[in-house]
């Protein structure tokens, strides 16, 4: 244990109730702030916090995957005691409890926003928070908009100002906790302007810098540094590769590139300025943060309150810190990883296990197994120790489909999870031996997205050539023969996946959309049956489903398909539209506006709803209230050329006769549908005849 003390020591105690705000920086490495020695840092912010409080030199992911991470951080629990092994296939289980939910029976006003889809509420980490916005859809309108599932940072940084500017917050003397998660670092690399000019040749710096802006606008917000002002924890989730070890990104190693994170612990006058140097987890924030605001303690936490460290003292019990990826093994069949840090030494537990002296060897270059047998022994019985052995547990449900196209446009492989927790991965492929072929999905999962159908379609194949069970490579075969309008290979090549994952109702929806295309109906709607009993929340299953069944002439039971899901998922708003817009199409207009008016409630700038919520509103007489609406859709976005038409249609029949000469010449002009193209020129001219 070494202390480094930077001012005399102040006593830890609370002067009363603090207010409490977390920011979790995804994607963080420790080695690129200043505070931790980057000479090429712009993080004044950061490193002005780590010089008020204590930071921490070895702070530790558990699993270098954003939502395993922070269910971690949230719980005190390591990831196979609360069984989020992965991101998107897993949901925090009800029974754990949870940071937020523990302050909120305390009395504190509780809320969160969060950057990055791979944090929905859906995947369980909002309960205990009152206010819990996820929202991502605010980009600039535009073509890329609908494919924009990360907030940029100085959105979500506003709306938390917002909160804390506005009610319930204005006048309450109740304290609070704010979690602010900022998703900036995470690949792609795309700063704005001014950081994107500066940092033009190091992009993921120029990310950093950006949030480090972002954190200096919460400090500021929250009255930081003033005698009431709040305990400020901050903590980066996972690390990036950024080339190490042959992986770019991260998710398949557990090397420190990915797993040392940022931590700092400020609350000037009550926490003293120092620099910890002992290895800790972020299974331990919850815990000190807890402990810090005399809070209590958060049931069933494996990490421990860091108050004493951050004294100068010890931890207690074991020193030992764990991680693990089982990333590998759920997309590509390759091994998992486990891995034990304790003291200089870190065992990773692989098909060929590895050994670093970290004091001697920090960028873990040299494997010492075949040296120290004996220490590989050891470490060895201490990780199964603390997981017995095994694989622990899993906390897995259904994903609707919706959910898995969002995490595959952020880049997340997409291929579906097993139906059980993988095991023998000693049988498996070691992943330090498959990094190649690992980095060659990850560019023909880029190609997908950009919609270059035949690379995709190279990539995979290049790689079953090596790799002949890997299932991901297989999936991307068939959603790129789906791409590139090759239905019967596509179909093929679900199949095979099918064999390898049963479980997947992506594939049977995939299938359906094949069939579809080529025209049968009966096989589409079985797959879609297939895919429902595998996942009853399959958004684009449900839909399309609802589909099949309306224009077959069973409208009803199409209504009633997409009723029913939204039920089972109220806070789902694209199933709300859609059944709003099946509602319209039968003429139920009455139940059409209810339900769009409901996504409005919701999220009033909806584009989608606003443009629904005008057509009805005009089908049924009201042009004047229909105005409003449609004169909203197209300040959302100015490009949606069907909300334009139809407020050229109200227009006229209100009179304003060069309101919708103008929208109508406008629709004419930049419309990509022809049929929306030919009947804008017509209106036009007519207009001019008038």
């Amino acid at each position: 244990m070494v202390w480094l003390p930077r001012s005399r020591q102040l006593a830890i105690l609370p002067p009363a109730t603090p207010d409490v705000l977390l920011i979790t920086l995804d994607t963080t490495r420790a080695d690129r702030l200043g505070s931790y020695g980057y000479a090429g840092a712009a993080t004044p912010n950061l490193d002005r916090l780590a010089a008020d409080g204590v930071r921490f030199e070895r702070a530790l992911s558990p699993v270098p995957l954003t939502l395993p991470a922070h269910a971690s951080l949230l719980t005190g629990r390591q990831p196979f005691t609360h069984g989020v092994r992965n991101n998107g296939h897993f949901v925090l289980p009800a029974e754990v409890p949870t940071l937020a939910a523990v302050l909120a029976a305390r009395g504190y006003d509780t809320a969160a926003f969060v950057s990055s889809f791979v944090l929905d509420r859906q995947f369980g980490l909002a309960r205990g928070f009152a206010h819990y916005d996820d929202r991502l859809d605010e980009a600039p309108p535009g073509p890329a908009a609908s494919l924009e599932l990360e907030r940029r940072g100085d959105h979500t940084v506003a709306a938390a100002r917002a909160w804390l500017a506005g009610a319930p917050r204005q006048g309450s003397t109740r304290p609070y906790f704010l979690w602010v998660h900022l998703y900036g670092a995470h690949d792609p690399y795309l700063p704005p302007s001014p950081f994107r000019e500066r940092f033009s040749d190091r992009l993921y710096d120029g990310e950093i810098a950006f949030n480090d802006a972002l954190v200096g606008e919460l400090l500021d917000a929250t009255g930081y540094g003033a005698a009431d002002g709040p305990l400020v924890v901050v903590a980066g989730d996972h690390g990036e590769s950024l080339g190490e070890h042959g992986e770019s990104t991260h998710g398949l190693f557990v090397y420190d590139a990915t797993l040392r994170v940022p931590l700092t612990v400020a609350w000037p006058g009550v926490v003293a300025p120092a620099v910890a140097t002992p290895a800790v987890g972020l299974v331990d924030v919850a815990p000190t943060i807890l402990d810090l605001a005399g809070a209590g303690a958060l049931a069933g936490a494996e990490g421990q309150s860091l108050r004493a460290v951050m004294r100068g003292g010890s931890m207690d019990g074991s020193p030992a810190v764990y991680a693990e990826t089982y990333f590998p093994q759920f997309f590509m069949q390759w091994a998992p990883l486990r891995a034990i840090e304790a003291g200089r030494w870190k065992y990773i537990d692989a098909p060929e296990p590895e050994l670093y002296d970290l004091r001697g060897d920090p960028a873990e270059q040299t494997n010492l197994v075949a040296r120290e047998p004996a220490r590989v022994a050891s470490l060895k019985r201490v990780l199964d120790g603390l997981t017995g052995a095994g694989a622990g547990r899993r906390a897995s449900t259904p994903l609707t489909a919706e959910a898995r196209e969002r995490l595959a446009s952020l880049g997340y492989l997409s291929a579906a999870a097993p139906s059980s927790l993988p095991t023998g991965g000693a049988r498996l492929p070691d992943p330090k031996r498959m990094v190649g072929l690992f980095e060659q999905l990850l560019d023909g999962n880029r190609a997908l997205a950009r919609g270059d159908a035949a690379e995709a379609a190279r990539i995979a194949r290049a790689v079953l050539a090596k790799d002949g069970t890997n299932a991901f490579a297989r999936l991307l075969v068939g959603r790129a023969a789906l791409g590139a309008g090759r239905h019967r290979e596509a179909i093929s090549a679900f199949k095979i996946y099918l064999a390898q994952v049963p479980g997947s109702a992506d594939a049977h929806h995939w299938i359906a959309l094949a069939a579809l295309r080529m025209g049968d109906r009966i096989q589409a709607l079985a797959e879609e049956e297939a895919a429902l009993a595998i996942d009853p929340r399959h958004v684009a299953a449900v839909s399309l489903k609802a589909g099949l069944l309306f224009s077959s002439g069973r409208k009803d039971e199409g209504v009633q398909v997409l009723r029913a899901a939204v039920e089972r998922d109220q806070a789902n708003t694209a199933l709300r539209i859609e059944l709003a817009d099946l509602l319209t199409d039968a003429g139920r207009f009455s139940d059409a506006e209810g339900e769009y008016r409901r996504v409005l409630a919701a999220r009033p700038s909806d584009g989608r709803a606003l443009l629904g919520l005008g057509l009805v509103l005009s089908a049924t007489g009201r042009a004047e209230a229909a105005a409003e609406p449609l004169s909203q859709a197209v300040a959302t976005d100015p490009a949606n050329a069907e909300a334009r038409f139809a407020r050229a249609e109200v227009s006229e029949r209100l009179g304003r006769v060069e309101a919708a000469h103008s929208d109508y010449d406008w629709v004419a002009t930049n419309s990509t549908r022809p049929d929306l193209k030919r009947a804008a020129v017509a209106r036009r001219d007519g207009l001019r005849d008038r």
